[in-house]
């Protein structure tokens, strides 16, 4: 075999080389990509948790919780079951992946448990879905709020 002949083979197999770590790269790149990013997401304290009955942009209406028997008895039942909120326009809105949502997309948020932060002006400007477990924990936390009865 000549010179230029053992050239072209270890030509071709630097090519094939380099073409191998390149798509593992790409792979490695998508992956990362697709993974949820569970592992960095941090819950705001002092959020409102519910349960939303309705969103569309610009507001959001979520459900109360249940008040107690005599605070049903003494309303004759006759309490609010919702609440109506406005929403901010800069409204930050994050799903059970951690991943922004634009608040045209709000409509998918009915009958999720979120946490939501009103600003000073009283419209909600955070916006976070969450899961079962993310709940039933931030639930328990001290500090956090619920709907209130009237």
């Amino acid at each position: 075999m000549t010179s230029a002949g053992l050239q072209t083979i270890h030509q071709t197999r630097r090519s094939l080389r380099r073409l191998a770590l390149q798509c593992l790269g790409a792979l490695a790149l998508v992956l990362g990509c697709s993974l949820p990013a569970h592992a960095d997401r941090v819950l705001p304290a002092g959020m409102m948790l519910a349960f939303v009955d309705y969103a569309q942009f610009p507001m959001i209406t979520l459900k109360r919780p249940r008040p107690s028997l005599l605070k049903q008895i003494l309303t004759l039942g006759l309490y609010r079951k919702n609440i109506t909120y406005p929403v901010a326009a800069s409204v930050r809105i994050r799903d059970e992946d951690n991943h922004f949502l634009v608040n045209g997309m709000m409509p998918l948020l009915k009958g999720k448990v979120v946490a939501v932060k009103p600003g000073i002006d009283k419209q909600i400007n955070q916006i976070w879905v969450l899961t079962e477990a993310e709940a039933n924990e931030y639930a328990t936390r001290p500090g956090t709020l619920f709907p209130p009865i009237n």
